[in-house]
């Protein structure tokens, strides 16, 4: 957990729960929340002019996510929406800058979880420029089992459908699963009940 839930809790945050597929905000909305993931997936996307999905960040189990937000006057630029049944604790706003202000260790935490998505979001653009979509996708699955601290071959389930990969890689679906069946073939990734495992 980036904060303590008990200090959340102390501050007058509430407990929200979200089915898959709710919106947690909007694009054009104003922040007044500080979020931290309790249980679940969020994701953070937008949507192109053709409707076609751009998932930004896919944040999980004790992770905050767009309080960047809330020290600008800026609206969100991107949607929040749960991926799977998420529990979520959220403090207003005014409370979340009064606590931060009174303690200056919470800072100092969501400082470095700051610089530890800030080094995810760098990596995930590098990955993204890669143009051949068997080494992009290949790219993004072994970042995002690094992420989760598994070394293991084989032993991460990557938690996203194949339309979710593709939304996270900017390519089509069709590719996708083409690129899958082709990282299988070379012993890359394992598919197990429709699983990608890495």
């Amino acid at each position: 957990m980036v904060i303590d839930e008990g200090i959340l809790l102390k501050n007058k945050a509430e407990i929200q729960e979200y089915k898959a597929g709710e919106t947690i905000f909007l694009e054009g909305s104003m922040p007044k929340y500080y979020f931290q993931i309790r249980s679940g997936l969020a994701k953070l996307n937008t949507y192109r002019e053709d409707g076609s999905e751009f998932i930004h960040s896919v944040p999980s189990d004790g992770h905050c996510f767009a309080e960047t937000f809330l020290w600008s006057d800026a609206l969100y630029c991107i949607n929040a929406e749960s991926v799977s049944d998420t529990v979520i604790i959220k403090l207003p706003k005014s409370n979340f800058m009064e606590m931060i202000t009174v303690d200056k260790d919470l800072m100092q935490n969501l400082l470095h979880h700051n610089s530890e998505r800030m080094y995810y979001r760098h990596k995930m653009l590098a990955t993204l420029s890669i143009n051949n979509p068997s080494h992009r996708i290949y790219k993004v699955l072994e970042f995002l089992k690094n992420h989760h601290q598994i070394k293991e071959p084989f032993q991460f389930n990557v938690p996203f459908s194949r339309q979710q990969i593709a939304n996270l890689t900017g390519l089509r679906v069709e590719t996708v699963i083409r690129t899958v069946k082709k990282l299988e073939q070379e012993n890359l990734v394992r598919i197990f009940d429709g699983r990608i495992y890495i």
